[in-house]
């Protein structure tokens, strides 16, 4: 029960500090804050960033405790979806199609539904303006 409420308390930091992320200017975000942000939440940003979805979530299954993996992947999603948010094509497109599928599977595999999360997938599948379908994401 401990362990559980320390790792809620490190979500909501973790969605505190991604909020902070975001209120600042688009001219004053740096990559070394989100390199930071990476690195305190969820690993090495060069490696996580830079891996294919598939093999992210083998990653995850080899490093990262089965009770906080898919909280860890959800969180990793996030970070995608953030620096999606405000890069140039075709970074842009890649950190979101892969932030699309981490979502994805943790919507497939989760045991906790969220409307949050589902919304997310909504609006990369807006930002990424093409048809997206869950069925094509084999993870």
């Amino acid at each position: 029960m401990l362990q559980r409420d320390y790792f809620i308390r490190i979500i909501e930091e973790f969605m505190a500090a991604v909020s902070r992320f975001l209120e600042k200017d688009i001219d004053r975000r740096t990559d070394d804050d989100l390199r930071d942000l990476y690195r305190q939440y969820v690993g090495d940003y060069d490696t996580l960033r830079n891996l294919s979805a598939a093999e992210t979530v083998g990653y995850a299954r080899e490093q990262w405790k089965d009770d906080r993996r898919m909280q860890q992947l959800e969180m990793l999603a996030e970070l995608l979806y953030v620096e999606g948010s405000y890069k140039q094509k075709p970074l842009r497109d890649m950190l979101l199609e892969k932030s699309f599928a981490l979502f994805t599977y943790v919507d497939r595999h989760s045991s906790d539904f969220s409307l949050t999360r589902r919304a997310k997938l909504s609006a990369i599948k807006g930002l990424l303006g093409s048809d997206i379908n869950l069925d094509d994401i084999l993870i």
